[in-house]
Formats: C-alpha cells, structure tokens, sequence
C-alpha cells in the first residue's frame, strides 16, 4: 500500500510526468537495447578475432542506437519546454 501512496505522490509533486516518463525512456530504451549490447560484444570478444563484418555490424547498431538517443532526447526535452511555455491546453501550436 505504501508503494502505491508514494507513486501517487510522486505524480502530483512532477506535474508533467508523461514527459518526464518519456524523457527516461528514450535516454535508458536506446542505451540499454542497441548501444551497449554491440560494445559489450566487442568488448568481451575482441581478443577472439571477431571478425570484420561483425565489428561493423556492432558499429552501426551502437550507431543507430546514438541517433535514436539523440532524438529521443531531443524530442523530449523540446516538448518539455514547450508545455512549461505555452501549458497543455494551448493548441495553437498544433493548428497555426
């Protein structure tokens, strides 16, 4: 029951937690999916010869796994910024 009291609170002392839920997500999804699972193979393998084609293949998920990050990230925190300015019922923004 505690656990549940805390989480209500929790979403009335962060008043826009969707955001923030999606800020979290895009920064730990991207890194803990596609960048550190082909490092990680690199890491523990390299003294094996993995092979070129694998190296490259890790290079582009972790790759794709930034990019993903970046955006993520970027999207988020401009939607933050845009809520805290404008709040969340002004659709001007949406219907210019």
């Amino acid at each position: 029951m505690k656990l549940v009291e805390s989480y209500g609170a929790l979403a009335i002392l962060i008043p826009e937690l969707d955001l923030v839920i999606s800020l979290v997500g895009s920064v730990s999804s991207s890194a803990l999916a596609l960048v550190f699972p082909p490092l990680l193979e690199i890491l523990v393998f390299h003294n094996e010869g993995l092979p070129l084609w694998a190296l490259l293949k890790n290079s582009v998920i972790s790759l794709v796994g930034v990019v993903g990050f970046v955006a993520g990230t970027y999207t988020s925190i401009e939607q933050i910024i845009t809520r805290s300015r404008f709040g969340p019922d002004d659709t001007s923004l949406l219907n210019p």
